[in-house]
């Protein structure tokens, strides 16, 4: 604990006794049960404190302003959960800042979104719905942020997207949009770019049968749009895929949707995919990129366009690299190596460059180490292998 925290937290068991335990919010950048802004805007941060009084499941949210005397509680609210789940702060487009909490209880599937503002010492919620995902984007590229509330189709409502912000008149729903009758567990949202320099939320559920199909929200003269429920729309097939979620692969801002295929010489039952990588344009799909995506080993490699078609990978089996060859019509008759890749702790990287390898990327304490071969026209050079590898979290 920081001085500034125990400081806070001196204050905090002043104000409500010391039978308290802190809550963590379970997501998102903001992992601390203290948080630290200028809620009022009066250019000094006030203290945010998420705790729980024993013998109680409601998370409490205490409000603390520092004095000449010191810290001093001045707001305590008792919130709709038992566990915060997410936290973020935004001005939306009106520039004046609000706190933004997810709240869950095993009660119930949803969770809560309630949106503070504070004024005077006192925080006031302004603002609740339920939800299943949130995101922060400025989606209708007003130069303010906002807020789109993602939810499922449940027992109790169809599945739905809701555009929440300020503009100048109060924190209000702007638009809903429904979404696909299909649309039930949302395993994935993620928010960014759009072909054109449009904005999106792209949502990613899991349908009974164990595929993953996207929906991409996006805005039109500041109403949400979900082209997957127009008539006849192919977004739902096209993205339709056994796993892997949406995410910016590349770090471009723009957000890629994964689909599965088959390296040359496998079969569906056969465990090496390739991970193809499409943008959202034109009411379709287009590949940006094909790869071998192994987020267990913390990259995935863009494979160049001479290789698409020429190349398969097989697993060594006595090291566990990957192994690239040149595909000569089987997979027991691609016998040219043309790349091996290899991922180990940094510490053992000399071991690997003194049999040939090089380090094309590191990922925190491991080194991706690629070793190349051959004269043939499909081998790579270093450079073009360290442009197509990309670190991915694990």
């Amino acid at each position: 604990m920081s001085q500034l925290q125990e400081q806070v937290y001196n204050a905090l068991v002043e104000a409500v006794g010391d039978d308290i335990t802190y809550v963590y919010p379970r997501s998102g950048d903001e992992r601390s049960a203290f948080l630290f802004l200028d809620l009022d805007s009066d250019g000094s941060d006030e203290a945010c404190a998420f705790y729980r009084a024993d013998e109680q499941n409601a998370v409490r949210l205490n409000v603390l302003h520092q004095t000449e005397e010191g810290w001093k509680s001045v707001y305590d609210h008792a919130s709709p959960g038992t566990q915060v789940e997410h936290i973020c702060t935004t001005k939306f487009s009106s520039g004046r800042n609000y706190l933004a909490i997810g709240y869950s209880s095993a009660a119930r599937a949803d969770k809560t979104l309630c949106i503070y503002s504070y004024t005077e010492g006192r925080l006031e919620n302004v603002y609740s719905e339920l939800y299943s995902r949130f995101e922060l984007i400025d989606i209708d590229l007003d130069g303010g942020e906002d807020i789109v509330l993602v939810n499922g189709n449940t027992d109790d409502h169809p599945a739905y997207a809701s555009l929440v912000t300020d503009s100048g008149d109060g924190v209000k729903r702007r638009s809903t949009v429904m979404m696909r009758e299909s649309t039930a567990e949302l395993v994935n949202t993620v928010s960014g770019g759009l072909g054109g320099g449009a904005a999106a939320v792209y949502a990613d559920s899991a349908s009974g049968s164990g595929t993953i199909s996207t929906e991409i929200l996006y805005c039109v003269d500041g109403e949400l749009r979900d082209p997957a429920t127009l008539d006849n729309s192919e977004i739902p097939a096209i993205t339709s895929r056994k796993w892997h979620y949406s995410q910016d692969i590349d770090g471009d801002g723009i957000v890629e949707i994964p689909t599965i295929d088959n390296f040359p010489g496998y079969r569906d039952s056969d465990r090496i995919y390739l991970t193809n990588w499409n943008v959202f344009e034109n009411y379709t799909l287009s590949e940006k990129y094909s790869s071998l995506f192994d987020p267990s080993r913390g990259y995935c490699f863009m494979l160049p366009t001479r290789w698409e078609g020429t190349v398969t990978v097989r697993t060594d089996q006595s090291t566990g690299e990957r192994v690239f060859y040149k595909f000569n019509g089987t997979l027991a008759q691609s016998r040219l190596e043309l790349m091996r890749i290899a991922v180990c702790y940094t510490r053992e990287r000399e071991q690997y460059e003194e049999k040939g390898y090089f380090e094309a990327l590191t990922t925190g304490s491991e080194s991706v180490m690629v070793l190349t071969s051959s004269d043939d026209a499909l081998a790579l050079t270093a450079a073009e292998v360290m442009n197509g590898l990309y670190p991915v979290k694990k």
